[in-house]
Parts: C-alpha cells; structure tokens; sequence
C-alpha cells in the first residue's frame, strides 16, 4: 500500500513516531512550476514535509524528534495555497462541435504540490477547475469562457470553459483529467510552465477550507 493509499484510507495519528521521507531539494524561487517549495514550521525554524506514521500520513517537522509541530494534510495544503497562491494554466484546444482553437483556463493543483512534495505526484485526487469554487467563482468572473453549465455526460452542473467561438461546453474530462494537448508536459516532463496565465494569491483561505478537507481529508 502506498503512502497516498494510506493517505485516503487511514486515520492520521499525529502523536504517532513518524517515519521521514527524503529531503526535498533547496527552494530559490516561489510560484514557479519546476522547483520545490517548503512551509516553515509554526515552531521552530524547520520546515514541513510528508511523514508516514501508523495511522496515516501527515506534515511533520523537518527538525522532528527535537521539534514535533505537525499539520494534518489539508492544513498542510492550505498553508502552501496561503503562502504561494494558486496557479491558473491557458492553453488552446480544438472545439469537438466548430472544430476551431479555443483557449481553456483550469487550475492543477495536484501538479504544482509535487513541488512542495515529490509524493504529491504518486497518487491522490486530480484537482482542477470545477472542484474549488472559490476559485471556480473568481475564474467565472475574470475570464467569460468560463462559466456554470449542465453536463449530458455527468448528468450535472458545473463550472466548465466553453468555446468562445460556439459555445459549446469543453468538458473535465478533456481539461482536467486527459487533457491531450498537454498531457506531456502536464504528466511527463513537469513543463507547464510555457501555459502559465496568472497566479492568484490568497491570504484567506477560509473559503477553501471545505472544499480541501473534503478533497484530501483521510477517513475515520
């Protein structure tokens, strides 16, 4: 069982012994999609990083035994959007109905929290436009190809880009979870950083709190 396993399918203990994970790389520049980033610890002059304990993962100091700060994950989370914002991507796609080139807007977060932590890579939810909507409603309002709409396919509505040609809704199917046009530098070489159109920043994160726990809360 993986740590992401465990993550979504245990409970996290937080007086548990943890044990560490590798050391992740010296950060010199924030908002970036190729480096790592760290969240300093609360207590001392450390920093968090994943830890697997017996009953689940979480953040613990990077000074641990002698500083025993933790973070439960979506804490953790929301402490990197705190500090770093969150990234929006544009990119261009073919309309499946006009077959013309339409610009996509969506947010990755699972991507850019590999940089505070490789194992944010190995597993978890994929998390991308439609699924804070906090964001979603920030976007909708900033960017008119975005916008609420009704899915035949998922039988449901939700935040969605459309063509700015026809209209026709570009679904997360094609945006978040299998974008094609990008799936390379999305997945594979880690190079999303040519599609990069803004960062938001967000010192208040409470209207993402439900949203997150919900995503990345471990079960009882």
């Amino acid at each position: 069982m993986g740590i992401f396993d465990k993550l979504f399918g245990k409970k996290n203990d937080e007086s548990e012994s943890p044990k560490a994970k590798p050391e992740p790389r010296a950060n010199t520049v924030s908002n970036s999609p190729h480096v790592d980033v760290r969240i300093s610890c609360g207590s001392c002059n450390g920093y968090y990083k994943i830890r697997e304990g017996k009953y689940g993962v979480f953040a613990g100091c990077s000074n641990y035994p002698t500083c025993k700060s933790t973070l439960n994950i979506p804490d953790f989370i929301l402490k990197y959007i705190q500090n770093y914002g969150l990234n929006i991507y544009r990119w261009e796609k073919e309309c499946y109905k006009c077959k013309k080139k339409t610009p996509v807007y969506s947010y990755y977060l699972d991507y850019d929290l590999a940089d505070l932590d490789e194992l944010f890579s190995l597993g978890g939810p994929t998390v991308g436009l439609g699924d804070l909507s906090y964001i979603d409603d920030l976007l909708s309002k900033q960017i008119s190809t975005i916008q609420l709409r009704y899915s035949n396919t998922t039988k449901s509505k939700y935040m969605a880009n459309i063509c700015e040609h026809c209209g026709a809704l570009q679904g997360r199917n094609y945006v978040v979870d299998d974008p094609h046009e990008i799936i390379g530098e999305l997945w594979h070489d880690r190079d999303m950083g040519k599609y990069l159109y803004t960062n938001i920043k967000i010192k208040d994160i409470t209207p993402l709190k439900m949203d997150i726990k919900q995503l990345y809360a471990q079960e009882e």
